[in-house]
C-alpha cells in the first residue's frame, strides 16, 4: 500500500481544514438598533407599504446602520478584524440617535431605494466612521470613496426602472433615542428563506 492509500482519514481531514480555512465569510460592521426603536419606525414603515407595491420591504429584525462593508473575508482576515479593531475605538464614547423622516436614493424622480433618516448626535456617528476608516486602512482594507450619509434602509425596488415616485408629505419623526455603546461585526449569509445576519462579535465604546 502506498503511504497516501495507507492513511486515508488523516488525509481527508487536512483537506478539510484547509477547505475550511479558505472558506470565505460576508461581512460587515454596523450600528445596532434597539427593538424600541426598530419597533416605533416599523409602525411607520408598515403605513407606507400600500403606496410603494414595486418595493420589496426589509424586515425590521435585519435594519442597521452600516458603517463599512468588507464583502467576502478569509477566516484569518476575520480573526484579525476581531483582535485590532478594537485598538482604534478606545477613546470613542456612547452617543445618541433617532430616526426621522422618509427619504430616497436617488434623491428625486424614481427612487430604487427608500430610508429613514437618522437624527441625535451625528457629528458623532460621522466621527465613528471616520475611525473606523482609517482604522481599516491601517489593517490593509479598502475603504469606499464616496461620502458617508447615514440612514436606514427599509425597501428596494424590484424593478430596474421604479415607477413609483417618493411622496414627500409622509413624515415621520421617532420618540425614542438610541444609546450607541458598541459596534458589531456581522456575518451575511443567504438562503432560500432569504438574508440572515449572525453577530461574530461586538466591540464596546469606552464608558465616560
Amino acid at each position: 500500500r502506498t503511504r497516501e492509500s495507507a492513511f486515508p482519514s488523516r488525509s481527508k481531514g487536512v483537506t478539510l481544514a484547509l477547505e475550511m480555512d479558505h472558506k470565505l465569510i460576508r461581512c460587515f460592521l454596523a450600528v445596532e438598533l434597539s427593538e424600541s426603536l426598530r419597533k416605533e419606525a416599523q409602525v411607520f414603515v408598515e403605513g407606507i407599504k400600500t403606496e410603494y407595491p414595486d418595493f420589496r420591504f426589509i424586515p425590521s429584525q435585519n435594519w442597521h446602520l452600516t458603517l463599512h462593508f468588507f464583502g467576502d473575508l478569509s477566516s484569518a482576515q476575520v480573526e484579525e478584524v476581531k483582535i485590532k479593531l478594537p485598538d482604534f475605538l478606545g477613546e470613542t464614547q456612547p452617543f445618541l440617535i433617532s430616526l426621522e423622516h422618509l427619504g430616497a436614493f436617488p434623491d428625486g424622480g424614481k427612487p430604487r431605494i427608500l430610508w429613514l433618516g437618522v437624527s441625535g448626535d451625528t457629528s458623532k456617528l460621522l466621527a465613528l466612521k471616520k475611525q473606523v476608516d482609517q482604522a481599516l486602512k491601517k489593517l490593509r482594507f479598502e475603504i469606499e470613496r464616496r461620502p458617508f450619509h447615514p440612514h436606514l434602509t427599509v425597501a428596494r425596488s424590484k424593478n430596474q426602472f421604479p415607477k413609483t415616485a417618493l411622496n414627500l408629505t409622509c413624515e415621520f419623526k421617532a420618540k425614542t433615542m438610541d444609546s450607541i455603546r458598541h459596534l458589531t461585526l456581522f456575518q451575511s449569509s443567504l438562503s432560500s428563506r432569504g438574508v440572515s445576519y449572525t453577530v461574530l462579535k461586538t466591540f464596546p465604546f469606552s464608558e465616560p
